[in-house]
């Protein structure tokens, strides 16, 4: 096997999450369960809005709450079922969108992994890589993980 790195870039766990129109956080329409996004419009407004059915939201963007512990991860905006996840391995994986998976395959793929340490907070706990569970860091789990990974990346 060759040695596939991973480099924490230090992506903040936060910021992977937030909508952006070039990678808009996938959601299942609360409507019709088609494909639907989370888009952001402005600085402080978010919308969900499904081609499918027409079904269109819009909110604040200020205040989100995640459930990332929850067998059933939500968007932080609007708490709609996020579109990427899959069970592998008895657990629930997902992804918020194509760069979060993305992050994730490029992890799970690697077989060293290198943290890099914050230059002025030093060692912190934010960075996505050192949140994700156990399960996802063993090496035993990997072919069965990029298998999921790779159906997740066919229905984004």
């Amino acid at each position: 096997m060759s040695n596939i790195r991973f480099k924490d870039g230090r992506e903040h766990r936060l910021t992977i999450s937030k909508p952006t129109e070039a990678d808009p956080v996938l959601i299942a329409c609360p409507k019709c369960s088609s494909k639907a996004v989370v888009i952001p419009l402005g600085e402080d407004k978010v919308r969900a809005s499904c081609v499918e059915c027409g079904y269109t939201m819009d909110k604040s963007s200020n205040g989100r709450i995640f459930y990332w512990n929850s067998d059933n991860p939500t968007d932080g905006h609007f708490g709609f079922d996020l579109w990427l996840r899959t069970n592998c391995v008895g657990n629930s994986l997902w992804a918020f969108n194509k760069e979060h998976l993305k992050f994730l395959e490029s992890y799970v793929s690697a077989n060293l992994r290198e943290r890099k340490e914050d230059e002025e907070l030093g060692w912190r706990n934010a960075s996505l890589a050192s949140r994700l569970p156990k399960w996802i860091k063993s090496s035993k789990n990997r072919i069965a993980l990029l298998k999921a990974i790779n159906e997740l990346k066919a229905k984004a």
